[in-house]
């Protein structure tokens, strides 16, 4: 009897934690049929706005030179139902605040493609994200090209895109469903964000997949609104072994300088090693013969870029610092141009473009220059106005200018940058205002493109070289520095000019002219960068090299090197061993010792 009393109790227990579990399976059920059924009426909208978001990711990719199909796959999936979460959210709270016709809705999804578009082009040409960075160059650009038909199509394919989207598939649900879909959306949302499977891929790509995943106007957003951090100005017991293992802080001079009184740096507008023959036969020879001849007779280096835009690329280029923002933010801890002026060199920034452009008439006097003259100077003089068209005056009336000053300043010790702007992206200078060059017999050298632009710089080039000679300016103690701001990716439409392609080419030609050539031997180490011009030029000036450079002289032969090429939110770290990437937000311990180091700017 008791055994039976003990199965029923048994039984009893056993049937009671099954329907326990089919109550709670049904109600688990019922909870997540209502929970997507606040989907049922924008499921498909919200996933076909999402899919322009997954192409540019995949683009992304393609352009960081990660573009497998894992990473593909991943990516994918992640940012998938990262846009649809986002989009969601603010579907609803449009929504939620009374915004549900059609018309308006389809209006401002256009417009938050655009800065996607925004995504999209910097990642074409500069194989960067938009960035908080890059808004300030929205002003004194050329907009002309908004009016090209292609760029009309594209526009007008956003436009239906948009209209045809929300005509028909968009439609009006009641506040609380359209709540409960918000929110389910915001905590999507912020898990896509906290924690991603993508985690899991190896190093590095699970970085730059995670890089891409965030919307492009919240991306934007979160760096604009990221604080600055604080510079270094002394180096702890961690960063100065950090820094002997990566051979900074350490440049030297070599005896290889001279009495030089007149330094001319030529910067050349996203000039790269691509477009001279000599790394890239696809060029034709005639094409780059001016550049191939100076580099191939001159003291040369092919250098690794270490930032991109014209004010980073510059200021690397001054400072031997990869943290250009901290850099500018701060006034120029230390600056080569300064170190010239202090002594008693006259110095001058030159440019075809507005010299107001990104205030950086303000930033480079704290650089150390005296002078900055740019196109307001010269739409007030007769000489020089007609030139001015596009981005600027015309190359070739800036050498022109640079000449005359040179002969004002022909007695005085003096330093002068040049900034071109023809060859700016994405074509090149479109008009040359009756200038005649020598053409190039090559379809690419018949339109305008960034391949022409750079046939006819070096033409300038040589042309102010001997004009230079005429006037008897290139002299025993003249120095000569051509190279360009930074590289550029940009490669429409002359793609078959750089196939196949080889790293090499997006390196950044670098040539020291003087009278007599420079004999002594140049580094051959593959590591030589950007960074290392300031040192170069001050050891070419015999002045010792501040303390707090990253860099060293092409002429140490012996120096060992690291490329440091910080970008809108992280940081690619080269050396004889690889490379590392960093996010500048990393809480990990060691990298937060290695982004100390690159926030230092030792003090003399």
């Amino acid at each position: 009897m008791a055994n039976l009393d003990s199965r029923r109790v048994l039984y009893y227990l056993a049937n009671s934690q099954r329907t326990t579990q089919k109550n709670y399976n049904i109600k688990m059920k019922r909870f997540f049929v209502q929970l997507l059924s606040s989907f049922q009426t924008q499921w498909k909208l919200l996933l076909i706005l999402s899919v322009p978001a997954v192409l540019l990711g995949i683009f992304g990719l393609y352009q960081l030179n990660r573009l497998t199909f894992t990473n593909a796959l991943a990516l994918t999936l992640i940012k998938g139902v990262c846009e649809f979460c986002f989009i969601g959210c603010c579907l609803a709270l449009l929504n939620l605040l009374g915004i549900k016709n059609k018309w308006i809705l389809a209006g401002l999804f256009f417009l938050y493609y655009i800065s996607m578009t925004a995504d999209l082009v910097l990642l074409w040409y500069f194989r960067e994200r938009f960035g908080a960075k890059y808004l300030d160059t929205l002003q004194g650009g050329d907009y002309a090209f908004l009016t090209d038909w292609r760029v009309l199509s594209y526009l007008a394919f956003l436009v239906l895109f948009c209209v045809f989207t929300f005509r028909r598939f968009f439609k009006p649900t009641p506040w609380q469903q359209t709540l409960k879909r918000g929110m389910i959306c915001g905590l999507g949302f912020l898990g896509c964000l906290i924690w991603t499977p993508l985690s899991w891929l190896k190093a590095p790509d699970h970085f730059y997949t995670s890089y891409l995943v965030p919307p492009s106007i919240f991306y934007t957003a979160r760096a604009v609104l990221t604080p600055v951090q604080p510079i270094e100005t002394n180096l702890t017991q961690q960063t100065e072994q950090l820094a002997q293992d990566y051979h900074i802080f350490s440049a030297k001079n070599t005896g290889v300088g001279k009495d030089y009184k007149r330094v001319i740096l030529i910067a050349s507008e996203s000039l790269s090693n691509k477009y001279l023959h000599h790394f890239n036969p696809n060029i034709p020879a005639e094409a780059s013969k001016p550049l191939d001849t100076l580099f191939e007779n001159y003291p040369s280096a092919s250098l690794k870029h270490v930032s991109l835009s014209t004010l980073y690329g510059l200021s690397v280029i001054f400072t031997s610092h990869p943290y250009v923002k901290l850099a500018y933010e701060n006034g120029y801890p230390f600056s080569f141009v300064r170190m010239l002026k202090q002594r008693g060199f006259h110095t001058a920034f030159l440019r075809g473009a507005n010299e107001t452009y990104m205030n950086e008439h303000l930033l480079f006097k704290q650089a150390g220059f005296e002078e900055v003259i740019g196109a307001t100077y010269f739409k007030t003089r007769s000489d020089y106005a007609p030139y001015i068209h596009w981005w600027g005056l015309l190359d070739r009336k800036l050498f022109d200018y640079a000449v005359e000053f040179l002969q004002t300043h022909q007695n005085e010790p003096t330093f002068i940058t040049l900034l071109t702007v023809d060859s700016h992206v994405p074509l090149g200078r479109p008009d040359y205002l009756g200038e005649i060059y020598k053409e190039i017999d090559h379809p690419a050298y018949q339109i305008p493109t960034l391949p022409r632009a750079f046939a006819r710089f070096g033409q300038d080039v040589m042309r102010f070289l001997d004009t230079l000679r005429s006037k008897n300016l290139l002299d025993d103690h003249t120095l000569v520095l051509i190279m360009p701001d930074h590289p550029s990716y940009s490669n429409t439409p002359t793609n078959t000019l750089f196939s196949p392609f080889r790293p090499e080419f997006d390196n950044l030609p670098f040539i020291l002219v003087t009278k007599n050539k420079i004999t002594a031997p140049v580094t051959q180490n593959p590591l030589v960068s950007q960074l290392d011009i300031a040192p170069t030029v001050l050891d070419l000036l015999n002045i010792e090299p501040p303390k707090g450079m990253f860099g060293h002289s092409i002429f140490d032969l012996s120096a060992q090197r690291t490329v440091f090429d910080i970008k809108e939110d992280y940081a690619v770290i080269t050396t004889d061993n690889g490379k590392q990437v960093v996010a500048l937000n990393s809480t990990q311990p060691k990298d937060q010792e290695l982004l100390a180091l690159m926030r230092t700017f030792l003090q003399e």
